[in-house]
């Protein structure tokens, strides 16, 4: 696999421009600074000695895929499959020896000889499971040589293109039996240990990724690696946009940081990332826009998926640093001391408790997404009880100065007699 552009290096120089420069001087953002033995890159300094026979059927399979003359493809388990009698032939033979995907992670990790670290990457993919498969995956960043790793990634999305969206209701009623059997119940220690909280949902997915190390590799400084990355990400989260939820938003100012590369290959690629993260009706983005102007283009595409203002089942709002987030606080802080949005109030609840607090009658369209409904009665902010809009006010200033970034207010309100409560992390 290859994702340079052609190199031209005076003119991404000059595209570069003062936003570039500041871009590069400014201090490397890393979401994920703990390392690890999947972490680039590895030292390997082992000595191993892998089954003989096995790994020349092994090395016999890779010589003749990488044959130039050789046709290649994936079959629909997204294996490489070598149109030749030959590398046919063999791998019946490398079926029937069968492969140990614990003992290839083993000199993945630690055989000093970048051969067979090479041979068991290539075997890797031809492994029965598919979650040792996706395990193995994860070890590609930490291989300390470029080749071995540049022809994994191809391998490896072709394989998670046919394995990452599967889910539990995929499974025929006999796998899913088997699958059940296989699996602690719940509750129960080994379930702990797993994190296994409950059984599967049909809508489940079978397999996840771990992306730390690919995030890793844009830490690295150089071009190559941090494009590659990029590449990498760009595909998984086509396959399985789900992904990009749960794991991107820590390394967003990462790849802010890549859209002012120097490199026009690590721009690209930055911008594939945020492109398929990004609203359908995104405009496209060229590497030789002024850097402002991406900038505005990577808000755009990031707000899509993470849009400033998060409300979580109304028990939790996200409150992230943006225009929103300011005219919210400014519309809130207004009402209050305009005394527009309620009035004191008392009553019982359903269950007899009696309350005092300060009744919401008025929620101004700003500060609708803060899931505080008309009618709610707020009785305590962080556990200080507030009456009317001005110990409602004075609560919010005071908690403020003693609260540290990132603020955190635990509003409880009564509504319809019945009590709530939602927290606003101000980020």
């Amino acid at each position: 696999m290859s994702v340079r552009l052609p190199h031209r290096l005076l003119p991404a120089l000059l595209l570069a421009s003062v936003g570039g420069v500041l871009a590069a001087q400014e201090a490397k953002s890393i979401a994920f600074p703990q390392r690890d033995i999947l972490s680039p890159f590895r030292d390997p300094a082992e000595v191993y000695a892998p089954p003989d026979k096995l790994f020349l059927l092994l090395r016999r399979m890779r010589a003749i895929a990488e044959d130039p003359t050789s046709k290649k493809d994936f079959d629909k388990e997204g294996r490489e499959v070598v149109d030749n009698q030959s590398w046919l032939a063999t791998r019946d033979e490398v079926d029937k020896l069968g492969l140990d995907a614990g003992y290839l992670a083993a000199i993945m990790r630690m055989s000093k000889n970048a051969d067979d670290r090479r041979t068991a990457f290539y075997a890797g993919f031809f492994c029965k499971q598919p979650d040792y498969v996706v395990n193995l995956i994860s070890h590609i960043p930490g291989e300390p040589v470029r080749k071995t790793r540049e022809e994994s990634f191809p391998r490896a999305i072709a394989y998670l293109a046919a394995h990452l969206k599967k889910r539990f209701g995929d499974l025929s009623e006999d796998e899913k039996k088997l699958a059940l059997q296989a699996m602690p119940q719940p509750g129960s220690p080994a379930a702990k240990a797993a994190g296994i909280t409950r059984l599967p949902l049909d809508t489940d997915h079978l397999l996840d990724l771990r992306l730390i190390p690919f995030f890793q590799l844009l830490d690295l400084d150089e071009p190559l690696d941090q494009a590659q990355g990029l590449w990498f990400l760009k595909e998984v989260f086509r396959i399985r946009g789900d992904l990009a939820v749960v794991w991107l938003e820590p390394v967003l100012p990462r790849i802010r940081q890549l859209l002012g590369s120097a490199d026009l290959a690590v721009r690209a690629e930055a911008i594939g990332v945020l492109k398929v993260i990004g609203p359908t009706d995104l405009r496209e983005a060229t590497v030789d826009e002024e850097p402002r102007a991406l900038q505005a283009w990577a808000d755009l595409a990031i707000r899509g998926l993470f849009p400033p203002i998060r409300n979580l089942n109304n028990a939790i709002v996200q409150l992230h640093p943006s225009p929103e987030r300011d005219a919210i606080l400014e519309a809130g802080l207004k009402a209050l001391e305009g005394a527009s949005l309620g009035e004191a109030t008392f009553g019982k609840t359903k269950d007899g408790m009696a309350y005092r607090g300060f009744r919401v009658l008025h929620v101004p369209e700003e500060l609708k997404v803060l899931a505080i409904p008309e009618g709610a009665a707020i009785t305590a902010v962080n556990g200080v009880t507030v009456s009317d809009s001005a110990s409602l006010l004075r609560t919010l200033r005071e908690q403020f100065k003693l609260l540290k970034h990132p603020r955190s207010l635990l509003v409880e309100y009564v509504h319809a007699e019945v009590t709530h409560a939602c927290e606003f992390r101000i980020m």
